[in-house]
């Protein structure tokens, strides 16, 4: 379990994240151009999340993993070499076929690990354990980005050496055990056969209704946090800038301040996330229905958005950063109780690529909303896009994605038993 803990914690090691957006504004690039690199990274995802997890089936979930490293530590280099408009694309490229062969892929050997043990009904519990390191090394990530970022000679150093770590977790995964790299023994069918094999198994996968809603609300949830949680970045430099101009201080330590002040904003959310993450189990063994939980904490996010939109006119700095703390928050204490509940659904012998299937949806929506977000926060504002995305949420969950626990819960609505 240390081996899957400290792969967590390598790979959240990116020393670029606090400052991301930042660096491709200060390249020059517009919210929609900077929305434009996110869909082509999604779209790769999206186009090789089903095969990966046919690859990881066909050829072992350890050799996949270890390509998908090496996509990673391609990609950081390519973003050193920006900020031309080719190498952000072509980093961007590499970096969502990472995380395509990444997705699914390691939860499905977590789970692996955990049959072969005999853990699997504590399977919650240990994602959640295991999912804190992650988060550890975010906050890890957060305090050392503030050091770096003062002492390397220009921004684009950072992605350099945020392949140190990435380089870590290869040599790390690649004392996985031997037994993750089994082959299921449909992978003796020819590729084209094993896709059609895995499209019409996922069909009849999603005839159950629960399972289908499950994946449907993990992915969009995800989807959405992934495309705004960085917006603090951007939120954070307005309002110091005003302050630097209200207050007549120093307005040449601006940068000095944005960066010190991000830095600290990340490790705080992510000492938060990981206390959500560790204690997501406590929080399943209390609650008689998970998927009502998922469902409630979904419309909590949308109030969340709301609020911080509020929070963004009134002009309170302190208020702001809480609600997105809040929203870390709730994400990962999300993330944990829907990996179990989509774990317990998904017939055995498909989870990595039911797990792959959740990645895809989540990159597919993911590519949608970027472009979308960005053109809308330069032709409005932030706040307008928070309020808009509220109204979305409660009602793609009222409509579509509420209902259905699992058949283990007790209380289910009569409807609910219904496959």
């Amino acid at each position: 379990m240390w081996k899957f803990k400290f792969y967590g914690f390598f790979k959240n090691l990116q020393f670029f994240e606090p400052y991301l957006l930042l660096i491709f504004i200060n390249w020059g690039y517009s919210f929609f151009q900077i929305g434009i690199f996110v869909m082509i990274r999604e779209i790769f995802t999206y186009l090789f999340e089903i095969p990966s997890g046919i690859m990881a089936d066909k050829y072992g979930k350890k050799n996949e993993l270890l390509l998908c490293f090496l996509f990673y530590i391609l990609s950081f280099f390519l973003y050193f070499l920006g900020p031309g408009w080719f190498a952000v694309i072509f980093a961007s490229i590499l970096y969502g076929l990472g995380e395509a062969f990444r997705s699914g892929t390691h939860k499905a050997m977590e789970l692996q690990w955990m049959e072969k043990k005999g853990l699997l009904k504590y399977k919650a519990y240990i994602y959640g354990k295991t999912r804190s390191w992650s988060l550890y090394g975010s906050t890890l990530n957060s305090v050392l980005a503030i050091v770096i970022v003062f002492f390397i000679p220009a921004e684009k150093w950072i992605f350099l050496l945020a392949t140190i770590p990435f380089i870590l977790d290869f040599l790390l995964i690649s004392s996985y055990p031997s037994y993750m790299n089994i082959k299921l023994e449909k992978s003796k069918l020819k590729w084209h056969q094993q896709l059609k094999q895995d499209f019409l198994d996922l069909f009849t996968v999603f005839k159950n209704r629960r399972l289908r809603k499950g994946v449907f609300t993990s992915a969009t949830f995800d989807s959405i946090f992934k495309s705004l949680k960085d917006y603090i970045q951007p939120i954070i430099k307005i309002f110091i800038v005003a302050i630097l101009i209200n207050y007549s201080l120093d307005e040449t330590q601006e940068d000095f301040y944005i960066k010190l002040i991000l830095g600290i904003i990340y490790a705080i959310f992510y000492l938060v996330s990981s206390f959500s993450s560790k204690n997501a189990y406590n929080v399943i063994q209390r609650i008689k229905n998970t998927k009502r939980t998922i469902d409630l904490l979904f419309d909590f996010f949308a109030i969340l958005l709301l609020l911080e939109a509020i929070f963004m006119w009134l002009k309170v700095p302190i208020l702001i950063i809480l609600i997105y703390m809040v929203i870390y928050g709730v994400y990962n204490l999300r993330r944990p109780m829907l990996v179990g509940y989509i774990g317990e659904l998904a017939p055995k012998n498909q989870r990595a690529t039911v797990l792959s299937v959740e990645s895809q949806i989540k990159s597919f929506l993911t590519f949608l909303l970027a472009p979308i977000l960005g053109i809308i926060v330069d032709y409005t504002s932030i706040q307008v896009l928070f309020i808009i995305l509220a109204a979305v949420i409660i009602g793609v969950n009222f409509l579509f994605l509420r209902g259905e626990c699992s058949t283990q819960e007790i209380n289910c609505d009569s409807a609910d038993s219904i496959n």
